[in-house]
């Protein structure tokens, strides 16, 4: 009796750690460079190569944002998170996208497609940089 409901305690641990598993994503993105110079972007020598997203998707929270290996989760929020279309838009925490100075210099903005996996890294007025995730 004591080895079934062993085995029943254990199944039932392993059954709740797979469906909050589930509710955790991790997103790598390494960025796709420019081949050519017409597209080149200004971004791109400053742009991490890496991008790392960790999210849960139950509570919408953005649980670490990695850039190079270093989080910057403290630096950033999640902008936009739409229902519908399957895109979540991370924003640096303090600027908005409007046309003040300190926005447009300082406003820097992630935007990950979860549909076909593609993300760019963008500011207002500059091209983006592209990322093929995983």
């Amino acid at each position: 009796m004591k080895i079934y409901l062993s085995f029943v305690f254990i199944f039932f641990l392993l059954l709740s750690n797979y469906v909050y598993s589930n509710e955790i994503k991790n997103y790598n993105c390494n960025i796709n460079l420019s081949t050519s110079i017409k597209n080149l972007s200004p971004l791109e020598m400053s742009a991490p190569k890496k991008i790392k997203i960790i999210y849960n998707f139950k509570t919408n929270n953005l649980i670490d944002y990695i850039w190079n290996n270093k989080s910057v989760v403290d630096d950033f929020e999640i902008v936009s998170k739409t229902t519908n279309i399957p895109i979540i838009e991370i924003g640096r925490k303090g600027y908005e996208k409007t046309l003040l100075d300190k926005d447009i210099r300082n406003g820097i903005y992630f935007r990950l497609d979860f549909k076909n996996l593609k993300a760019n890294l963008k500011k207002q007025f500059i091209r983006p940089v592209n990322y093929n995730c995983l």
